[in-house]
């Protein structure tokens, strides 16, 4: 998980005769055809490499708890969670993620931004207190972090260094947490804070991809760019950085309310828009590496699925979490009714469009009551 370059000017293109226009526009096609194989490998070579590996099950913030779901099998289903974590300290979980000791860590956005009296918090479960779910579904957190100057914190991502990088929608920062902080806990002040210029706007989704941080501003239609030779080193206090790149709307929906972002096996960047049109959208490294207003390289939009005989329900709607297993299969989740959580495959991927998911998830036995970031983790239901 890891990004920059900056946008140059583009001489005009001279005129072209109507013959070379065609040997373009077929040598485009070829190109075309010959990405779409790729993916397709890259795809393969993803699953077929995690083939041996550990099972994994999905975890889901779910507005007042998480959630663990198992395996996704083909077609539609009304399934309970696997094992609920109810934590009495839990305000608003935003975001679930593991860290490199499969303890899980929830961005707790609490309660004070909307009146209430818990404030936003990190905290973090270890393994074994989530084999021990069944047992004790409301365990208190190992290791919890307060600080004042978190606001509404909902996602995060770990660097390979064990750093947190954490982002705060309420804030309109990014803060980075040192594995000595978090092991400490308690509450603390942040040695390590990013802000932006232009400002972010509600910033959501964050990735690192070949060591650059990706922030999407869900209060907007962009997300940035920063460059790792731009990014502070840890524990060297505010700074304001400015994007090395930009991505805007394309002026047909390609990024509206911007939500999760996720790299795939292949390089290319996953947005989720929480905003009409409610799609998923894919950008290609080509684009990923020079910004603009580009038309991703693929759309999936909402689907009508059959649920019941005379019930259909969307397979996005308001999307948030996305997230890849260790097949290169991709799950998203709905923060409105129905809280639907759609499983792609690699085909459905590549296919786009209005395609009824692998899978979907939907109805009153998943609890599921405006879920927000969901990740993959380890199955401890075993």
């Amino acid at each position: 998980m890891y990004a920059s370059s900056s946008v140059e000017n583009v001489p005009a293109t001279p005129g072209r005769s109507g013959a070379r226009r065609a040997h373009e526009s077929g040598f485009r096609y070829l190109l075309t055809g010959i990405r779409a194989l790729l993916v397709a490998s890259a795809i393969a070579v993803a699953a077929a490499g995690t083939a041996m590996a550990a099972s994994q099950a999905l975890w889901v913030a779910n507005g007042t708890n998480v959630l663990e779901f198992g395996s996704f099998s083909s077609g539609t289903h009304d399934t309970k969670p696997m094992v609920e974590l109810n934590s009495t300290v839990f305000g608003a979980p935003q975001g679930v993620v593991f860290d490199a000791s499969n303890d899980l860590w929830v961005i707790d956005g609490g309660t004070a931004i909307m009146g209430g009296t818990i404030p936003p918090s990190l905290e973090e479960f270890t393994e074994t207190q989530l084999k021990n779910l069944k047992k004790d579904p409301t365990p208190m957190p190992n290791v919890q972090i307060t600080s004042t100057d978190l606001v509404f914190p909902q996602q995060a991502v770990f660097d390979a260094a064990g750093n947190m990088w954490v982002s705060d929608n309420g804030a309109n920062e990014v803060f980075v947490i040192t594995p000595t902080q978090l092991a400490a806990g308690g509450n603390i002040s942040f040695t390590t804070t990013i802000a932006s210029d232009p400002a972010f706007s509600g910033p959501l989704g964050i990735v690192l991809h070949d060591g650059n941080l990706y922030i999407a501003n869900n209060g907007s239609t962009t997300i940035f760019e920063f460059n790792s030779d731009h990014l502070p080193s840890v524990g060297s206090g505010l700074h304001t950085l400015v994007p090395d790149l930009t991505f805007s709307d394309d002026g047909m929906g390609s990024i509206q309310a911007p939500w999760a972002l996720v790299f795939d096996a292949a390089g290319d960047l996953w947005s989720s828009n929480a905003n009409a049109p409610f799609t998923l959208v894919k950008f290609s490294p080509a684009q990923v590496t020079t910004g603009g207003d580009p038309t991703p390289e693929t759309t999936i939009s909402p689907f009508e699925v059959k649920v019941s005989t005379h019930t259909e329900d969307e397979s996005l709607a308001a999307p948030n979490g996305i997230a890849f297993d260790d097949k290169n299969n991709l799950v998203a989740i709905s923060s409105a009714t129905p809280f639907g959580l759609a499983r792609y495959s690699g085909m459905e991927q590549m296919t786009g469009g209005s395609i009824k998911p692998f899978s979907f998830l939907a109805g009153s036995n998943t609890t599921l009551n405006a879920p927000a970031g969901d990740n993959f983790g380890p199955d401890i239901s075993n």
